[in-house]
């Protein structure tokens, strides 16, 4: 757990630094979130959720491609980058369904209000959006370390 920990402040700090994660730290991070998912549960489980967290991924992924293509008229990396999407993978393989959906949607709300009150204090204009879903992994996963809250992994 501690070392996943690190590995979401890595992302953080890198992407809020250059904008761009190291694609093999973003592999890191999909690897040890879905290994700390495999050892709370049942094999069968875990490929359930997997399997279903995925597919509303990819789901999630026709319809931004969708929407940048035709609504917005530009290329969907340009909108999204790779990092971004290889983090919804990070959320995707590491809980259940329903702590998936939860983590998922907040994180991306925690996105939205953190880009908001400190967009002028960052050198790029666009959203670290990688970086500000680690920054909300790691404290919900620091939080619940800290203070034996809940099993993420039974919600």
């Amino acid at each position: 757990m501690y070392i996943f920990l690190i590995v979401l402040l890595g992302v953080l700090y890198q992407d809020i630094k250059e904008r761009k994660v190291y694609v093999w730290l973003l592999l890191t991070a999909i690897v040890l979130n879905a290994y700390l998912y495999y050892q709370e549960t049942v094999q069968q489980l875990f490929l359930l959720h997997v399997s279903i967290n995925l597919v509303l991924i990819l789901i999630l992924m026709l319809i931004l491609f969708l929407y940048t293509k035709f609504k917005m008229k530009m290329n969907f990396f340009k909108a999204l980058g790779l990092g971004d999407v290889l983090f919804f993978l990070v959320f995707a393989v590491g809980f259940p369904v329903e702590t998936f959906l939860l983590f998922f949607i907040c994180s991306l709300i925690f996105a939205l209000i953190l880009f908001v009150f400190i967009k002028s204090n960052l050198q790029h204009k666009t959203v670290p959006l990688a970086g500000f879903q680690a920054l909300f992994l790691f404290l919900i996963l620091f939080i619940n370390l800290a203070f034996d809250i809940v099993n993420l992994y039974t919600i």
